[in-house]
């Protein structure tokens, strides 16, 4: 080959390859939401789709960051998704202003947007550490390689052990959750599970039972349990301090680690919080 047509052919790859960086970054992503606590120097990024249809999803109560002062989410108004160029304009200036040093990427669900990989290598990138917080039915190959890092750590919501009821709760069978959390703790990636005490539905023994399957993987793994607050359509009611120490009880005869979170949420929020994106409308 002759040299000026090797130096045409290289310019050509440069162009093109330029091209796809360009169209990778105005990529739409389904994010539309941030908020930044000075607590752990951490943004939530929320995420709008999800897969799963929860009886008891926050989302119907609100959609906006539930920390944020009523004043502020009453001024709130959906903006537009961000893209990846825009995401990475708004972390830049997190990490300048508020010293950002750790991304949870919630919402919704992060697993549904098609952008995640790229949104992980972003962060990666920036040497972030970041949390993932899914319900574990849609994991492919390409997000668990992006998730095998140190600074990484997926923590997968169990809404019930009972198959029935994991498919009543959230419309879509249990099987595929239990699969890829054995897939995520096989992979090497640092794991926690979470799961809800739910009156009536989710009570301490099945959550001894949900402790003894995570046990079968490795009783090291961290636990979760979560109050249940009372949303628009569902039949349950509050969770008690004393409920919720039972199924701690429970989960501890098969697990290291539990940690009854719904107990110290109710002591407020330590920090600021700060609105990040969208802005307030007057």
């Amino acid at each position: 080959m002759g040299l000026k047509r090797h130096r045409r052919i290289k310019r050509r790859e440069t162009i093109i390859y330029g091209a796809a960086e360009r169209i990778l970054y105005m990529q739409t992503t389904n994010i539309f939401h941030i908020v930044f606590f000075d607590y752990d120097l951490s943004a939530y990024v929320h995420f709008f789709n999800c897969n799963f249809r929860c009886l008891g999803c926050l989302r119907k109560l609100f959609i906006w960051d539930c920390h944020l002062p009523n004043d502020v989410i009453s001024k709130l108004r959906f903006k537009e998704f961000l893209s990846l160029n825009d995401l990475k304009s708004i972390i830049l200036k997190m990490i300048s202003t508020h010293n950002m040093k750790r991304a949870v990427l919630g919402g919704g669900e992060p697993t549904t947007d098609p952008s995640l990989t790229e949104i992980l290598r972003e962060l990666k990138d920036l040497s972030m550490d970041i949390v993932v917080l899914t319900n574990a039915y849609a994991i492919n190959d390409s997000l668990l390689r992006e998730m095998a890092d140190s600074h990484a750590t997926v923590i997968a919501s169990i809404k019930s052990i009972n198959p029935a009821k994991h498919k009543m709760y959230t419309g879509f069978p249990l099987k595929p959750v239990l699969n890829n959390v054995t897939r995520i703790y096989n992979s090497n990636i640092k794991m926690l599970i979470e799961t809800i005490a739910i009156p009536g539905f989710n009570n301490a023994d099945e959550i001894g039972q949900l402790a003894k399957f995570i046990a079968s993987i490795d009783r090291k793994i961290p636990l979760i349990i979560d109050s249940f607050i009372p949303v628009p359509g569902a039949p349950w009611r509050r969770t008690t301090l004393e409920e919720l120490e039972e199924a701690e009880r429970e989960a501890l005869k098969y697990l290291d680690n539990v940690y009854g979170r719904g107990k110290v949420i109710t002591e407020g929020l330590k920090g600021g919080v700060h609105l990040i994106y969208p802005e307030t409308v007057s």
